[in-house]
């Protein structure tokens, strides 16, 4: 272990090699073991390397004479060193941590006491021009007198809330920021305050608009903190919004929270600056025109939202808007009182379609003849990308025409990380849309006006479909191999992505390769007996296959038409 030759060593002191401040460790585990069958004893010593370094050896000592196959001594030795000098320099770094730590602490301290000692400044010769500006209002009556006024009004107000915001984010950062929480109702507070920026609204050529439900339970909450953040809200949205843009303030309950949101119409916000939107003082490059405040506005709302227990956010898509959100938990149903008996929801439907009409008429329609499932619609398309990742739907129909992106980049977008079934509703009926919106990775496609039993229909064999896959999940035939449960084909060495609809009809023919396949068959086994559509979707479906593995798609050799009868999938000799 030393590094020595066993014959350099033959008749020497064992304990020679050993820091003399350590040999009486050994000495006493020795010691120790010898009387004491049984015992096991472990120190740690340092001993003389033959190159010449100071090595760390473990030493474990153990009693085996009662042991009928040993009966002696058991002694262990292995070198620790390089443990040591981790273990060594773990503790230099939290040494250091600590000291740094207690000055951060330190220059904490020191900074909240500035800031206190600087707003009670501020406010004392601040506090008369508050009162003075009110008195003056009160007085004047003409013009410019009353610009003068309200201007010198408006400043002091605006001075005052710059100096509750550095307070506030003192208390914050040392913990002393308290909330003052009861229940409340959270549309009143909503309303409250949308009423009190709808005058700016106007002023800037801009419309505020409100989407509330008819009633949501009360909240534990400081309504006085929960104003504050929807204020800053509105505010940024306000700021960046172009005359003539929209804002919008909507609540709803999503599980165990109520959420939150103000989306605005503005240019939206590079990803590379969302992560640091709500650290202190920061300022997006493009904001030189926009320097009022501190910039503190978002910090400080976040604080706010986690003292709740919630979370805040942003969602944003430069040239599109941005829409901040955040959630407050509800409260904990107290004990001793039943829970409220919920209808049980089997399935989960989102619908991306902005008229209330349908909306509505969908709703009664699930309500009246499939209660199991559970509705979430939005009147977005952007905001539907981000429900198919956050709710998770087993089943999506989007409206093509959306107020603020098109519903086929909406479907392109939620291809890349999903292959939820997706229903395109439009009202053109031409095939040139029925096959972009296929291209796009629609999996069915129905006009307006439509009977409400055909969309449930083709709703139920959507979700019918989303069965566990059979065991066996892949299927072959010649260069095809598909996996039925990802509807990914591989031809050869290609790599081939299908929609849910592709990939159950090139199972169908893989499965009767060599045997043609009826159209009524086919669509049967795609589409389940019940469905509404016709021999033209399969007609399309089919074409986007060939495209996809035909080299000559205008004269194909692996799929081949039976005109009048169907399709064939030539098996390979």
């Amino acid at each position: 272990l030393m590094g020595y030759d066993p014959r350099e060593r033959q008749g020497a002191n064992m304990f020679d090699k050993i820091k003399k401040e350590d040999r009486q460790k050994v000495s006493d585990l020795l010691t120790y073991i010898l009387g004491k069958p049984g015992v096991v004893l472990q120190t740690e010593v340092r001993a003389l390397h033959k190159g010449g370094s100071w090595r760390w050896i473990e030493t474990t000592g153990t009693n085996r004479l009662d042991d009928p196959d040993v009966q002696g001594f058991v002694i262990n030795m292995r070198d620790i060193t390089e443990r040591k000098r981790v273990e060594e320099d773990l503790q230099e770094l939290l040494d250091k941590e600590k000291e740094l730590r207690e000055r951060v602490e330190a220059e904490m301290r020191k900074r909240v006491e500035f800031t206190r000692a600087l707003a009670h400044e501020l406010k004392t010769p601040l506090t008369p021009v508050i009162a003075s500006s009110d008195a003056l209002l009160s007085k004047v009556s003409e013009e410019p007198l009353i610009s003068l006024a309200r201007n010198i009004s408006w400043g002091a107000a605006n001075l005052n809330s710059r100096i509750d915001e550095l307070l506030d984010l003192a208390r914050g950062e040392i913990g002393m920021l308290q909330l003052n929480v009861e229940p409340i109702n959270i549309l009143q507070m909503l309303r409250e305050v949308a009423g009190g920026m709808g005058q700016r609204a106007i002023d800037q050529g801009q419309s505020l608009d409100l989407d509330l439900p008819a009633s949501l339970p009360s909240v534990q909450a400081d309504s006085t903190r929960l104003q504050q953040v929807v204020a800053n809200l509105l505010d940024n949205a306000f700021k960046f919004t172009p005359r003539g843009g929209k804002v919008t303030l909507r609540v709803r309950k999503k599980d165990d929270c109520i959420v939150v949101e103000v989306r605005d119409t503005g240019r939206g916000i590079y990803r590379k600056d969302q992560d640091r939107l709500f650290d202190q003082y920061f300022r997006l490059e493009s904001d030189a025109e926009n320097t009022r405040g501190l910039g503190l506005g978002l910090s400080l709302s976040k604080m706010l939202v986690e003292l709740h227990g919630g979370e805040i956010w942003v969602k944003s898509y430069v040239g599109t808007g941005s829409t901040f959100g955040f959630s407050i938990p509800l409260d904990v149903i107290k004990k001793g009182e039943p829970e409220p008996q919920q209808e049980k929801k089997l399935w989960k439907l989102l619908l991306i379609e902005d008229d209330r009409v349908i909306i509505d008429s969908i709703a009664l329609a699930l309500q009246m003849d499939w209660p199991e499932v559970d509705l979430v619609s939005t009147r977005f398309g952007e905001e539907g990308i981000d429900l198919v990742e956050t709710e998770v739907p087993d089943v999506v129909i989007l409206d093509l025409g959306l107020p603020d992106i098109n519903g086929f980049d909406v479907l392109e977008q939620v291809r890349l990380f999903s292959t939820v079934p997706i229903i395109c509703l439009t009202v053109k009926g031409d095939e040139a849309d029925m096959v972009r919106a296929l291209e796009h990775g629609a999996d069915d496609y129905i006009t307006k006006p439509f009977r409400q039993k055909e969309l449930l229909a083709r709703l139920k064999v959507q979700i019918r479909k989303q069965g566990a896959p059979d065991d066996d999940s892949t299927v072959i035939c010649g260069l095809l191999r598909l996996d039925t449960s990802t509807a990914q084909l591989r031809y050869g060495t290609k790599e081939i992505h299908l929609t849910i609809i592709e990939g159950r009809i090139i199972e169908s023919l893989i499965r009767n390769a060599g045997q043609v396949v009826t159209y009524d068959r086919l669509a049967e086994e795609v589409w389940g007996d019940d469905y509404p559509g016709s021999i033209h979707s399969l007609r399309v479906n089919i074409g986007r296959l060939r495209s996809k593995i035909e080299e000559n798609p205008g004269n194909p050799t692996v799929i081949i038409t039976r005109p009048g009868i169907g399709y064939l999938l030539v098996k390979p000799i």
